[in-house]
């Protein structure tokens, strides 16, 4: 489906596309569509020839690759105003290096690989747009690897749950978007020990918790503590 008038404004204000001419956006948007996808449904696979990037309007979707016994790993969580897949294009990939599904019902900007490069190549501010933004993401994967590897469960938890909280003291509360099973595949631990880290957060005093709904009691005990472990 083409896009309307709204999703047009949508998809200008996002930092890669915000600096090109309206001539260079047009034609981008001309040869670009919006999908809606339901809960569970592939958007594309592992190995899939690379045409398209990609930008979530609102829904929510999860990054995948499966280990050499059949299991599935999930790479990263994507949310809604978020790009992903433009490492592939720019990296010039035979394929996408991931899968993606939806975790819930989600409506996706397919952005056509091809025409994006032909009108960036004739702006520079665009060029270092994307260039912030690819290096933003490989920073907080850098970040990422840190986490996985030289932390316990309860510190990429830690990290996790603090990612979108902005005070710096008194309490904070958050929903949990994303299944916790996700979450789990997504911090590199079993979903019976992310439970456990729960409750022991809970039984500690750290957080309050019932069903989605996490209160963090105090921000800046709980930063200390995350920063220590």
């Amino acid at each position: 489906m083409q896009l309307n008038e709204y999703q047009k404004k949508e998809l200008r204000s996002k930092r890669l596309f915000v600096d090109l001419s309206d001539d260079s956006f047009n034609k981008i948007v001309n040869q670009s569509l919006v999908l809606s996808l339901s809960a569970n449904k592939q958007l594309f696979e592992q190995g899939q020839a690379v045409t398209d990037f990609f930008l979530l309007s609102t829904g929510q979707l999860k990054l995948t690759r499966l280990s050499s016994e059949g299991d599935e790993k999930v790479i990263e969580i994507i949310n809604s105003g978020n790009s992903f897949a433009e490492a592939a294009v720019f990296g010039k990939f035979s394929g996408y290096p991931v899968n993606c599904f939806a975790i819930r019902d989600s409506v996706i900007f397919k952005i056509n690989a091809a025409a994006y490069v032909k009108e960036l190549s004739s702006s520079m501010d665009s060029c270092f747009s994307v260039m912030f933004t690819l290096s933003s993401r490989t920073h907080n994967l850098l970040g990422e690897i840190d986490r996985l590897t030289l932390h316990n469960a309860t510190h990429r938890l830690g990290v996790y749950l603090l990612t979108n909280v902005k005070a710096e003291q008194g309490s904070a509360e958050i929903d949990l978007s994303a299944p916790k099973h996700v979450i789990a595949s997504r911090l590199s631990i079993k979903p019976e020990t992310l439970s456990r880290t729960f409750k022991r957060l809970v039984e500690h005093g750290y957080i309050g918790m019932e069903e989605k709904h996490i209160i963090i009691n105090d921000v800046k005990v709980f930063r200390d503590f995350v920063t220590l472990g």
